[in-house]
């Protein structure tokens, strides 16, 4: 055959296969959310397109947390029919544990939670956790969860969170976030709490109000303990410090060629919440090494995302000048014990800068806890990360921490907060005069963190737990719960009241019974349950 005889089928064939190429990226990109597939399609093309096999990887990468029974574009109401689709499924194989036994059920039902990509019930007795494998509400938060966390990692791989696009989580993600606060407000609006010995009935949506659940009290809060740190260092002279930690390359899916956010070609598919594993990690060995030589240091840390949702800590630092030196150097080690060697990880693993004098923690937190709550005093400020408004970016950041069930903030070498709240519930004198206990009640009636730190320290205070007398809906034994504080013999009580929710009745859309609890606990926070807890 001639080579102009061969030319024509040549060209059929490249033609045919380019045909075949196509279909599969089409199929591919078919498994996204239509409205950032557009964005692949075009980052694929902007790689070499369809002849380069380094950009078919990268589609091949993005769409590979497609992989499962739930299609990345479901909705809501897709994921509903799905957790009765799942407990109906759950239900025809716990028919048999009378034939099998339980251990056998429980296992089977386990296979079943693989097969629709999400993890078991942890631990525990095996009927609670058969109980909750049968449970369509049970099914419900956990397919939320996992499929949003299949979501969000298909779109930082994709390379669609980052500065000049979506920074901090996809749009997916916040509208989901926005979507679950509304369904939760609106229960919370429908519901009351009521106590049957003394007959009062209140508002459950009041009492959110008044719960750490509402930002503003949450913010004051932090900022009442970050003050009192404040305090205790100036009393004791101790030097104050900023750290800034963060993970390796691997954990970031962009870096910044100069304004412009680009794939990092260093990055291994790491979630947002492994990146946050690798730095607790990272702190517990360098607390574990302070400990050690007996460092006294306090403070606070703050953990906030980068544009491309891979966290990072910011640590208010306080203890002796020499202390916070050795534990300043301890932590440095451990953050540069993985790949210490890479470009730029000596500057940007951990950075640090003392406090200037005159300078307190709680003009640096205020920055931190505001623009990560609720953004209050800072509404027109640019987020210098994300390059937004910071009150627009306030609902991003929210939406990343709820994704990947991450805690934003923490103190550590402080008295415990579960105190503090205790004797804030407590109303007038509740001890001797002059008793630490009621110096501490005192201070934080006053909102005194400081005093209250000095009191609890000279008091030895434990907390009183009472066990429960009831399970839970899923036959749990239900946990203990605080009832008062001590101060070696001498005790405290809370008022002795239980408290019930009464709720308006089922959501009239997806066809669920009454919850167990007051909200969806999509996040694993039962907020409100707890608001209640503390009446």
């Amino acid at each position: 055959m001639s080579c102009r005889e061969f030319a024509p089928i040549a060209k059929g064939i490249e033609a045919a296969e380019k045909k075949r190429s196509e279909k599969w990226l089409a199929g591919r990109l078919d498994l996204l959310p239509s409205h950032w597939a557009n964005l692949v399609r075009r980052e694929h093309k902007r790689r070499g397109g369809l002849t380069v096999p380094d950009a078919n990887r990268y589609v091949l990468a993005v769409t590979a947390s497609a992989a499962g029974r739930l299609s990345l574009a479901a909705s809501d109401e897709d994921l509903r029919k799905a957790a009765k689709e799942a407990a109906a499924d759950a239900s025809a194989i716990g028919g048999v544990v009378c034939a099998v036994g339980v251990v056998k059920s429980r296992a089977l039902l386990e296979g079943l939670c693989g097969r629709w990509g999400v993890l078991p019930p942890d631990g525990g007795g095996d009927m609670p956790a058969i109980r909750r494998m049968l449970c369509p509400r049970w099914w419900l938060r956990r397919l939320r969860r996992a499929h949003g966390r299949r979501c969000e990692t298909a779109a930082i791989t994709a390379g669609v969170v980052k500065r000049g696009l979506w920074p901090y989580a996809s749009q997916d993600a916040v509208e989901m976030r926005l979507a679950q606060r509304r369904r939760n407000a609106r229960s919370i609006e429908a519901a009351y709490v009521i106590c049957d010995a003394s007959g009062e009935s209140l508002s459950l949506a009041e009492v959110v109000a008044g719960s750490i659940a509402n930002p503003e009290v949450k913010r004051a809060e932090l900022m009442v303990r970050v003050k009192g740190c404040d305090a205790i260092a100036s009393e004791n002279g101790d030097a104050c410090e900023f750290w800034t930690v963060t993970a390796p390359s691997e954990y970031h899916a962009m870096k910044m060629a100069g304004p412009v956010a680009v794939p990092n070609p260093a990055y291994t598919d790491k979630t947002p919440r492994d990146g946050q594993i690798y730095l607790s990690k990272l702190y517990a060995r360098a607390r574990a090494a302070w400990h050690r030589r007996g460092l006294a240091v306090f403070g606070l840390r703050t953990v906030e995302p980068h544009h491309d949702g891979c966290p990072h800590w910011h640590m208010i630092v306080y203890g002796p000048a020499e202390d916070l030196r050795l534990a300043r150097y301890l932590m440095k080690r451990y953050a540069l014990r993985e790949k210490g060697w890479e470009d730029g990880a000596a500057e940007h693993r951990f950075k640090w800068l003392p406090a200037k004098a005159g300078t307190k923690g709680a003009a640096y937190a205020a920055k931190y806890v505001s623009k990560n709550i609720d953004g209050k005093g800072l509404e027109g400020d640019i987020d210098p990360e994300g390059q937004k408004k910071i009150s627009a970016s306030v609902k991003r950041v929210d939406a990343w921490a709820s994704k990947w069930s991450i805690r934003q903030f923490q103190f550590f070498g402080c008295p415990a907060i579960s105190g503090w709240r205790v004797l804030r519930r407590m109303r007038g004198p509740i001890a001797i005069v002059g008793s630490m206990l009621e110096r501490a009640r005192s201070a934080a009636d006053d909102s005194d963190f400081a005093g209250y730190w000095r009191a609890a320290l000279a008091g030895g205070f434990s907390l009183i737990y009472r066990a429960a007398d009831r399970v839970t809906a899923y036959g749990d034994e239900a946990a203990a719960r605080i009832v008062g504080i001590a101060e070696g013999a001498r005790r405290a009580l809370l008022p002795e009241k239980v408290w019930r929710i009464e709720w308006a009745g089922a959501s009239a859309k997806g066809g669920f019974g009454v919850p167990r609890s007051c909200v969806n606990n999509c996040t694993g926070h039962d907020f409100a349950a707890l608001a209640v807890a503390n009446l």
